[in-house]
């Protein structure tokens, strides 16, 4: 059996760990040993196959500090995001195409997994057969001269002047250069869970779209059958947000789950009157009360609501949650709008005004049936089978 690299770079979301552990238990489970490289070592959740091992991935410095440290413009472009966690300084690149490096020769994989890792996929080009995974966002198609604009603005940053700065890393390091920076997303096989809907790589991506990772527990029969506002909120950036009050003032009944979340922001839920869940919710339990979600907009909830057919709202925080957003209210299933814009009336009569509208209820179950369809073999089921296929 073969031994396979795991890596996880960049993102900050429960759906990355949730992606790459199905991966690594069921490549364990089939003989194969697993190293699993993480920004985030304390992610896991129980107990890991004892074939897999675990280690710490190379992080970019400033997600230690400030991930997004602004510089008074809104990033446009996934060069934008790269260079806010460091790929302007020729130094980081760098060193994290060299701490890849170490680990690479430290494995000896035969077969690297690359999770939103574009230093991984770097550092291996060439030496290893790579398999990248991601949502549509996550996964941007190699072949594009340059990164588009994914909100229609101008780039925050000169893309000659990062690709520069990357080319002079690589040749510090006597790698090949590259033509253009999505050739930092470059892999052997590109896996994009996401629903061709909500891609916003859609116009460029050649090869075609696999099922999202999603609940694992999903209800039999579409729709909410309950008559509760579910919320799945993300602590760091949701906590001082006036949502909460918003949603207080709507008067709905309240459902939450916050993950990590402090005793203080669970005393405020307790305050406001809302069910505080301390531990995940199965999907299905959450359709047996729910009858509207609200969330961050995270691909894979976003992506298991359409699945199961309830309405759902989004507050969004940055680039990628907009983009879903967007696509839910395209849809039709829905409404979005930017976290840090919430009034908590004007809000709450929304939430109010979702929460009654019986057509959007009503297309949410008509569409429901082809996202179950297409959601019947996920991602990590197609990585599983590309990492075995390439390992043998």
């Amino acid at each position: 059996m073969a031994r396979i690299l795991i890596g996880w770079e960049l993102g900050a979301n429960r759906g990355h760990i949730e992606r790459i552990t199905r991966i690594a238990e069921a490549l364990a489970a089939t003989g194969h040993e697993v190293a699993l490289a993480l920004q985030r070592l304390d992610a896991p959740a129980g107990t890991l196959h004892p074939r897999i091992s675990l280690w710490q991935a190379p992080v970019w410095p400033r997600l230690l500090v400030n991930a997004a440290r602004p510089n008074g413009r809104p990033v446009a472009t996934m060069g934008d995001i790269l260079a806010r966690v460091g790929l302007d300084r020729t130094e980081t690149t760098a060193g994290m195409i060299a701490g890849w490096q170490a680990i690479l020769g430290a494995v000896a994989p035969a077969v690297v997994i690359a999770d939103y890792a574009p230093m991984l996929l770097t550092a291996a080009r060439g030496r290893v057969p790579t398999i990248a995974v991601g949502t549509g966002f996550e996964r941007v198609p190699a072949g594009m001269d340059r990164f588009p604009s994914l909100n229609g603005r101008e780039s925050a940053h000169d893309e000659a002047a990062l690709l520069d700065g990357v080319n002079r890393a690589l040749a510090r390091l006597d790698r090949a250069t590259l033509a253009g920076l999505p050739e930092l997303f470059e892999a052997d096989v590109s896996l994009s869970g996401c629903f061709a809907e909500l891609d916003p790589y859609g116009a460029w991506r050649k090869e075609a779209v696999v099922s999202p990772t999603i609940a694992r527990s999903l209800p039999e029969e579409p729709g909410g059958r309950g008559d509760e506002l579910f919320v799945y909120g993300f602590e760091i950036a949701m906590a001082e947000s006036p949502l909460w009050e918003g949603i207080a003032r709507s008067g709905l009944p309240v459902r939450v789950h916050v993950p990590n979340a402090t005793a203080e922001l669970q005393a405020r839920f307790t305050e406001a009157g809302f069910a505080y869940e301390p531990r995940p919710l199965g999907f299905d339990r959450i359709a047996e009360r729910s009858r509207i979600l609200l969330s961050h907009g995270g691909n894979g909830f976003v992506s298991s609501a359409l699945v199961a057919g309830i309405p759902q709202a989004v507050t969004h925080y940055d680039l990628e949650k907009r983009i879903a957003g967007h696509g839910v209210m395209r849809l039709g299933v829905g409404g979005q709008v930017a976290l840090q814009t919430i009034k908590p009336e004007i809000f709450a009569a929304s939430l109010r005004g979702l929460y009654d509208d019986e057509t959007i209820r009503r297309r949410c179950l008509d569409l429901a049936p082809s996202f179950r369809a297409r959601a019947a073999r996920p991602l990590e089921v197609e990585a599983v089978a590309a990492a075995i296929r390439l390992a043998a």
